[in-house]
């Protein structure tokens, strides 16, 4: 278990198939994010998360620290382990954003990433319409705009691009009050204090 002070990540479960199948089928999110897919059974969630043995992707179900309830899912999707880099998405069920809430959840996975997974560049896509993403990636979360894919997804009858976006260790090191999120997922203290002499 991940974390901090409002929000924790932990592995995904046998019983949260009821929250991955509301994440896949809620029209909100799914409209919202650049994936699609056929509306997802229960059966189907529980067998994916039965057979899920793929080591690119890793997924973390998000819990509200004050109502203990999970509301959605982060995580590592397609980790690039020579290149040390990985999609980070974020979905959260409608109803259940709380002001800043977004904003840890990327925080403390970007550290968990950075500082216990060992990657060095995460990224993600922004559709052209999902307003309060790029605000929460970019404005709040240091990411940068790094390309647009356009007309590349379709929505609602219509053509939309895609903003393309990412951020490097470097860049996340230098936001403030990263060392709160460092701690959170390394709490032990790395300072070297042997002295190899002492032990020769």
């Amino acid at each position: 278990m991940i974390k901090s002070n409002n929000v924790s990540l932990r592995p995904i479960e046998l019983h949260d198939d009821i929250l991955l199948q509301k994440l896949m089928n809620d029209p909100l999110v799914a409209g919202n994010v650049s994936g699609w897919s056929f509306p997802v059974s229960l059966f189907a969630q529980n067998s994916w998360i039965q057979s899920n043995t793929n080591n690119s992707n890793y997924r973390l179900v998000i819990i509200d620290n004050e109502t203990n309830e999970a509301v959605g899912i982060t995580g590592l999707w397609d980790i690039d382990w020579h290149n040390q880099s990985a999609n980070l998405p974020i979905k959260i069920l409608p109803g259940k954003h709380k002001k800043g809430f977004a904003t840890e959840v990327i925080m403390l996975a970007m550290a968990w990433a950075f500082y216990n997974v060992g990657l060095r560049r995460l990224y993600g896509p922004i559709l052209d319409f999902n307003g309060p993403s790029m605000g929460v990636y970019v404005k709040k979360c240091g990411w940068r705009v790094e390309g647009r894919q356009r007309e590349a997804i379709f929505r609602k009858g219509e053509w939309h691009d895609v903003y393309d976006v990412a951020i490097l260790k470097h860049e996340f090191d230098a936001l403030p009050n990263v060392a709160e999120f460092i701690h959170a997922v390394c709490p032990v203290d790395t300072t070297p204090n042997i002295n190899a002499q002492d032990y020769i």
